[in-house]
């Protein structure tokens, strides 16, 4: 009882077809993906779940399977109303897809269906977003169900103007006194209106009921070179549309969305998507605005006048239209489709006639084959995407995912560039920027192959020459998680195409799993609808805010997992039982579109530390303090900001990122940001000289870290202090101990020496000067050492510096304890 579609779940594979599902190959995932799907409805849905069935007064009832077409309405959030329907959560979640029929909203969901895939949520994990080429041959018979042969307002169609005529063993049926006859000649059965970018089918090819009569043919190549030959661009873009919206569902020789599954997987194949439309001139789900093609059938609806006009607005901007009548249809259900012809001024109608063959046939003489073809008039006859097929022969560069979230490594950061169009396209000299101007430049002689995807990683590894995968080489996450455009410019700068994602500001900035509560603070300048937005827990329970719940900018809601009644400030679950786990857990903050907003998870998943400070440098950039990720794994710092006592703010840059024991240091001035140095760009100084206090906070506000300067190296009230300590390299060269000048004048270093608790000696080397402000790290292995400052070499042949704990002794030139430093 559904008006979505969930993947079969184990034992029921066998009803499955993958092709239902746009990009997904793999009949293992759909059957995982069921079995969590019915694992939801059964968590969601617990027997003596009080629910009501609702039937849409648009759509249909029963479907072909006989399964009742409704929606499932329930108190989830125990509010007293029955305000959530089970069928959109679950698409929101990707448990489910969208039964392409004739319900009211269709559209609506299909919007929350291509959010759930773009952000790969539940089953679309396993869509990229690309398919296997599959049946893209040339075309030699081209297939033709239950169809009538074509005629015009004024009698015979030109056979300029014919694509496809029917064998000559064929024979009109069923003929009236309206009949245009074509027993002198061939009988036309596709006919081409190129004033008007449409074609007139008598039949529909595309109908997944006679794919395993029709699998040898090759009318999907023949149907998608006529596509792209009637659009009215020099590069076709942009999705074939079929509409459903006219209960086109289920009929024996119309289709909707739903019943072209394998034409869909066709088009995949060759990066083309196709999708449902039920409305025209809305805002909802996919638009003509943005298609290629298109396509209609006989319907028990009239089209009313609004939509011919968006129709024809369609073609006038070069889109392509292509009706596909039958001659198995009712009088009246046919009457639609030419009534929708003549709203569009084309003078191609569908004859009154059934046509039959009892020779060239796939078993039935309504289903016919033809290789009777028009090579002469119209090149369509090769597969999609050669030089001769139907297509205008150029490339057409899109935009497939962007994985922008928090990710563990870079090279889990990546942006698709597809090309969907006809041909390769060399892409030297190409351009790939964020909004923060950073770009990546394609390699040279690099091409994306016609139907073709690159994924570009953030980090490094090793470039395919053609699709694949590419490396930006970069050292920080280039894609601002909540906000940012991804641009791709051509060799001359051009502008090819841009996609911008952007996500409302609202944090976590404190949980209490004792007293089972979570707040909520919006940080952005304006108020934030947050209706319909869901808060998850690790278990999966989850909450959805109240229609029309808004939340001021810099206002904080408390969400309470008990019962109560709901106010501005304080929300109520309605569960009997706790949510917040006492030993650790995470929430999950997702909007409407289940695009993921925030998360905080409990103890803290991270551990910094300011480890050393400079307060009084001779110029801004030797003021500074030093952040370091002490934790297992690598750390996003995007929204975290460093405070002093004074409670001035520097916020670490978007999408900033510290590996597993590595430090960066904040300096006070300007600069160039990179991996170990950032650049507060103030233009006075920040850190009080006599002694100040450092403090971290994360993308929550929470408090990460809490660091007096008095506690630090870099005021260990001698001239020359202890700053950064690595103890525990990968290499002896690793292996480190840094020792800064904080006076005012410089220093002679010469005869200066270091010990370790073990009495490892090193002496400086003559001459050697450290200057006012400068740092000198001083290595454990061997290399070239720097006249002042910069890098001195202990020459050690093994480690010095004790991993679990050690002291670092500095004495000056007379043998005396200058200043120590234990860690």
């Amino acid at each position: 009882m559904s008006r979505d579609r969930h993947p079969e779940k184990s034992g029921n594979t066998r009803y499955e077809k993958t092709e239902e599902w746009e990009f997904i190959e793999s009949i293992t995932h759909l059957e995982n993906w069921g079995n969590k799907a019915s694992q939801f409805a059964k968590d969601e849905l617990p027997v003596g779940t009080k629910c009501q069935v609702k039937l849409d007064c648009q759509s249909e009832e029963i479907d072909q399977y006989d399964r009742l077409l409704a929606k499932i309405r329930y108190d989830r959030d125990a509010n007293g109303t029955m305000d959530t329907v089970w069928n959109e959560l679950a698409l929101k979640k990707g448990y489910a897809r969208v039964y392409a029929a004739s319900m009211s909203n269709t559209d609506e969901y299909l919007g929350h269906q291509e959010s759930a895939r773009a952000n790969g949520n539940g089953v679309w994990g396993g869509a990229d977003g690309s398919a296997s080429e599959w049946r893209n041959n040339d075309v030699a018979q081209t297939f033709h169900p239950h169809t009538s042969s074509i005629k015009t307002t004024n009698g015979q169609v030109a056979d300029s103007r014919v694509p496809v005529w029917t064998e000559p063993e064929a024979v009109q049926e069923n003929t009236g006194s309206g009949t245009i006859d074509y027993s002198s000649g061939n009988i036309p059965i596709v006919g081409v209106d190129e004033t008007n970018n449409l074609a007139y089918f008598g039949g529909v090819p595309i109908n997944e009921s006679w794919e395993s009569d029709s699998d040898a043919l090759e009318h999907f190549v023949f149907v998608t070179n006529l596509i792209d030959y009637l659009n009215n661009s020099t590069d076709p873009s942009g999705p074939v549309l079929v509409d459903g919206g006219h209960h086109t569902f289920n009929q024996d020789n119309a289709i909707s969305g739903e019943d072209v599954a394998y034409y869909q997987r066709y088009l995949e194949g060759v990066g083309i998507e196709l999708h449902s439309i039920n409305s025209y001139g809305d805002s909802t789900g996919y638009s003509l605005s943005e298609a290629r093609a298109l396509i209609a059938s006989s319907s028990p609806d009239a089209w009313t006048s609004s939509e011919i006009n968006e129709v024809n607005t369609f073609i006038s901007n070069g889109g392509a239209v292509i009706l596909m009548g039958s001659g198995s249809e009712s009088a009246s259900e046919r009457a639609t489709l030419d009534d929708l012809a003549a709203g569009v001024g084309t003078d191609l109608r569908l004859n009154y006639d059934d046509v039959r063959d009892d020779t060239n046939n796939v078993g039935n003489r309504k289903l016919l084959k033809t290789a009777n073809l028009n090579t002469t008039d119209f090149s369509l006859w090769s597969a999609y995407g050669s030089s001769s097929g139907g297509g205008t022969d150029e490339s057409v560069i899109e935009f497939g995912t962007v994985n922008q979230y928090p990710h563990s490594t870079l090279n889990d950061e990546y942006v698709d560039v597809t090309n969907t169009g006809s041909a390769d396209q060399d892409m030297t000299g190409w351009t790939l920027g964020n909004a923060d101007g950073d770009t990546y430049s394609l390699p040279d002689n690099f091409t994306l192959t016609a139907g073709g995807t690159v994924r570009v990683h953030t980090g490094s590894g090793t470039d395919t020459t053609t699709d694949g995968d590419l490396y930006w080489g970069a050292s920080m996450f280039q894609w601002d998680n909540d906000s940012d455009t991804a641009s791709l410019y051509d060799d001359t700068g051009t502008l090819v195409r841009d996609v911008s994602w952007s996500l409302e500001d609202v944090i976590i900035p404190a949980i209490d799993a004792a007293n089972e509560w979570v707040d909520f603070k919006n940080v952005s300048a304006d108020s934030v609808d947050m209706t319909g937005w869901i808060v998850e827990d690790e278990a999966g329970n989850t909450y959805t805010f109240p229609s029309g719940f808004n939340l001021a900018s810099d206002n904080t809601v408390r969400l309470h997992s008990g019962s109560g009644s709901d106010t501005t400030t304080d929300l109520y679950w309605g569960r009997s039982s706790s949510v917040w786990n006492n030993d650790g857990d995470t929430t999950y903050l997702y909007d409407a579109n289940g695009n993921l907003v925030q998360k905080r998870t409990y103890p803290a998943p991270y551990s910094v530390s300011v480890t050393d400070m400079s307060l009084d440098g001779s110029t801004l950039n030797d003021e500074w303090v030093d952040v370091k990720n002490d934790g297992s794994s690598l750390l996003d710092m995007s929204g975290f900001t460093l405070e002093d006592s004074a409670g001035y703010t520097y916020s670490f840059p978007d999408s900033f990122t510290l590996s597993t024991g590595d430090t960066v240091r904040v300096h006070t001035g300007s600069g160039t940001d990179t991996i170990t140095d950032l650049y507060w760009g103030r233009g006075s100084g920040v850190w009080n000289n006599d002694g100040d206090t450092a403090y971290v906070y994360d993308d929550n506000e929470v408090l990460a870290e809490k660091q007096a300067s008095s506690n630090l190296g870099s005021s260990c009230g001698s001239k020359i202090c202890v700053g950064q300590i690595s103890e525990d390299g990968s290499t002896l060269n690793d292996e480190w101990v840094e020792f800064d000048n904080t006076g005012s004048s410089d220093q002679d270093m010469t005869d200066w020496s270091v010990e370790d608790s073990a009495g490892h000696h090193y002496d400086f080397p003559n001459n050697y000067t450290l200057t006012s402000g400068g740092t000198v790290r001083l290595h454990t292995g061997s290399g070239t050492d720097s006249s002042t400052d910069g890098d001195l070499y202990w020459s050690s042949g093994s480690a010095i510096w004790n991993n679990s704990g050690d002291t670092v002794y500095l004495y000056d030139s007379s043998g005396n304890l200058h200043t120590e430093k234990s860690y």
